[in-house]
């Protein structure tokens, strides 16, 4: 299977897809796989905050639509695969659920499909909504506010009446409590994914609420239209092991399932998980360290301290401290509900100063999440607990007796009822905190090699990966799980990271250009470490081919810059925004693209790495393609992909272009047709032999760091696999004669790729 991902929108639409599926069976690909299609919010651009989940979302396709899609990809034998949401869905008005909470409380038809929590101590028996720019008495003096007969209106038309029988005023019984957004901070009484108050969490535990959110799922897939499914964010969920349970047999053995969830390096997904595998973060992290030079390492390191007058942090500490800060206040009114909830089940001694307990355990946990499910913990799920608190023991020790003390608590419990649910809880905040403390915050933190700072992946320089630990890697995986290289959540572009894998090829040449321009740049308010992120971010995001699609290099930058800054939280944020500083850093931006000559030393810089910046980004589209594993294409990266995060990895893709490149020679050595060219060779080759990628054996042919090579046997055919690890380096030809060259040297003497068909 090679999978083709579509972000679904208003300007993206069935319709559309269906008028580049030829395009798409042409390139190889034979499943499309499609963001989500249930009714969203009005204008989404993503479909992750459905609103209606049992109708299709009319923003993007009809019925006839719909069924016409997959009459077409049936007449190509194409397959699908779809996107779905079993966590949270949108806090809105238009959420017609959510509806029946505004208007009857607790005793609305669904109001017990959203995880509320009614009887909150701060606000029993209602629901705090957090949508006022102000305290509800100042909007509601300004005229801002209004409440209504069964609903209420609020500012900037993010709410609006449910019925237009208007009430006098507010009277207290009211099942809605309009609050200032920035109130979640202090106390909270509904789960939210992560720390957006526009979504709600679902109690997707529950049978009928299982049933309600999956019923169009379920329809599509017993009458053909979806094959595969793809479950998001399946760490949020209470009990996500007892969830993919439930729905391997909901749509029974043959349908594929794979699962959004970062594993840490060397975390494996659980056994009992009845699940294909990942969508592919775990290669990607992979990848992305074996095409880095980490013999230059401290070249990167030294220059960092010397540019930033600033020691190099310590990254695990650094990761403890901002989850240490995150918990405290941005997650502090759910740490306070699990708090409430455990402290009657304590002892006295571990009830004393809990909170700060709690806390530091929960910053300190190497993984996502552990999946409890009843009884007492296992040998595994104990030494994840014991991993954090001999972590809290190293970075806060005066909470390290604490810890220890609640670790030793959890491995004699015999965990059912309200100690299993509590414990299920607390890891449902495991996971959030470890995203946001670590992509969200961390990763804007720290800029020494901003390749690195990649989901699913470390940026700590102690992460080294040598091809052996490569090999063991793929080894270790579920051969039918998923091999991505960008997606719609990924940091930046696949080819920008080969560009930052690059340069770790030449510290020289990026030392010369990094002090050159500080010593040209008046940095105005910008610390050092902006100036780090700015070069870095135009190293991996200027074009040097000719391209419409990043015509708008300068503002699409600004737009990240402002990003970058807020999400590191050092500053700016995005509850109060320093604008001095962020227009300090455009600024910063604009003055070196309008320096002719630093402009002249950036590009001769990416042209002197541009050889081992093609052969990277060609290793990526191999190994993809020829490793065990189902590769995923992001749509629109069959051309060199600069996109910067989310939503600029969102743009319009241009595919009269990519149809282009397919028919053409590349014109210059930088033209998108190579890469796209190149994948097609693989993907076809992979389709003209499904049994043998989905059941060739992986052995590996090379123990040393300068070349990856393997082989792949099935039957009586054979693959063999050799990428250097520098450009320059010429890969030689197996002993078997009968291979046949895939790969030549029109893609760099570096790379090969033979095939057997006898």
């Amino acid at each position: 299977m090679t999978t083709y991902r579509i972000q679904f929108h208003a300007g993206f639409t069935v319709n559309d897809l269906i008028g580049i599926l030829d395009y798409l069976h042409d390139l190889g690909i034979d499943t499309v796989y499609g963001s989500p299609i249930l009714t969203a919010t009005t204008g989404s651009t993503h479909g992750y905050d459905v609103t209606d989940p049992e109708h299709l979302n009319p923003e993007i396709t009809t019925e006839a639509e719909w069924e016409e899609l997959h009459s077409q990809l049936r007449r190509r034998g194409m397959s699908y695969m779809q996107d779905i949401v079993p966590n949270h869905t949108a806090l809105t008005h238009e959420n017609v659920w959510f509806k029946t909470v505004i208007g009857e409380g607790p005793k609305g038809k669904y109001a017990g499909h959203f995880d509320i929590d009614w009887e909150h101590p701060r606000l029993p028996g209602r629901m705090m909504l957090p949508v006022l720019g102000d305290e509800p008495e100042a909007v509601e003096k300004e005229g801002q506010l209004s409440y209504y007969q069964g609903g209420v209106k609020v500012y900037d038309d993010h709410w609006e009446a449910v019925d237009a029988d208007r009430a006098s005023t507010a009277d207290g019984a009211l099942p809605v409590q309009p609050v200032h957004w920035q109130r979640v901070n202090d106390f909270i009484n509904y789960r939210r994914f992560f720390t957006v108050n526009q979504l709600i969490g679902m109690r997707t535990e529950e049978e009928q609420v299982y049933q309600d959110l999956h019923r169009r799922t379920f329809a599509d897939v017993r009458a053909g239209r979806i094959q595969h499914l793809r479950v998001d964010h399946v760490d949020g969920l209470l009990d996500p092991t007892a969830y993919l349970q439930r729905l391997r047999k909901s749509v029974g053995p043959d349908i594929g399932i794979y699962v959004e969830k970062i594993l840490e390096p060397g975390e494996q997904l659980p056994a009992d998980w009845p699940v294909e595998g990942t969508t592919g973060y775990d290669f990607l992290a992979a990848v992305n360290r074996l095409l880095t030079d980490d013999e230059t390492g401290n070249s990167f390191s030294d220059l960092y301290e010397e540019l930033t007058r600033e020691p190099l942090p310590s990254y695990p500490e650094l990761v403890f401290r901002n989850k240490l800060m995150l918990v405290r206040e941005h997650f502090n009114g759910e740490l306070d509900n699990l708090v409430r909830r455990w402290n009657p089940l304590l002892t006295d001694e571990l009830r004393t100063d809990f909170r700060d307990t709690l806390a530091h355990w929960l910053a300190a946990f190497p993984v996502y999440r552990i999946y409890p499910h009843g009884g007492r913990l296992t040998d595994h799920e104990l030494a994840v607990c014991m991993e954090a608190a001999t972590a809290v023991s190293l970075y806060a020790p005066e909470q390290g007796r604490a810890v220890l003390t609640w670790v030793n608590w959890l491995a004699h419990q015999d965990f059912s009822g309200e100690s299993l649910e509590y414990l299920q809880r607390t890891q449902q905040l495991s996971g959030p905190l470890m995203a946001k403390g670590v992509e969200d915050t961390t990763f804007y933190q720290f800029w020494r090699q901003a390749h690195l700072n990649e989901v699913g992946g470390s940026a700590d320089p102690g992460d080294r990966l040598s091809v052996r630990a490569f090999h063991q890697f793929i080894k270790d995986r579920p051969a039918t799980t998923m091999n991505a290289t960008a997606t719609h959540d990924t940091k930046r572009g696949e080819d920008g990271r080969a560009f930052l894998q690059a340069l770790t090829f030449y510290p020289g040449e990026w030392r010369s250009f990094v002090l050159l321009a500080h010593k040209r740049l008046d940095l105005g308010p910008v610390r050092p470490r902006g100036l780090y992120l700015v070069l870095q971010s135009l190293v991996a995001g200027y074009p040097l081919h000719e391209s419409i699609e990043e015509a708008d290099l300068r503002d699409r930058l600004h737009r990240y810059l402002e990003k970058a800054v807020r999400e590191g939280k050092e500053m700016s944020d995005w509850a109060e925004p320093n604008l001095e500083y962020e227009q300090g850093l455009k600024d910063l931006a604009d003055r070196l693209l309008d320096d002719n000559d630093l402009r002249t030393h950036l590009e001769n810089l990416l042209k002197t790495i541009w050889p081992q910046t093609r052969h990277n980004s060609f290793a990526q589209v191999i190994l993809k393609c020829t490793a065990p594993g189902n590769p995923d294409v992001y749509q629109g990266t069959e051309s060199w992909d600069l996109s910067f995060v989310d939503p600029d990895n969102r743009r319009p893709v241009d595919y009269t272009l990519r149809r282009q490149w397919l028919k053409e020679k590349a014109r210059d050595k930088y033209a998108p047709a190579q890469k796209a060219r190149l994948l097609r060779l693989l993907i076809q080759l992979r389709r003209d032999h499904p049994d043998f990628f989905s059941a060739a054996s992986y052995e590996p042919l090379s123990e040393g760091d300068a070349m990856l090579a393997f082989r792949r046997v099935y039957g009586e055919q054979q693959l063999v696999v050799k990428i250097a690890k520098r450009a320059d380096t010429r890969v030689q030809r197996p002993a078997e004669v009968q291979l046949h060259r895939v790969v030549t040297d029109e893609y760099g003497e570096g790379l090969g790729v033979w095939f057997s068909n006898s």
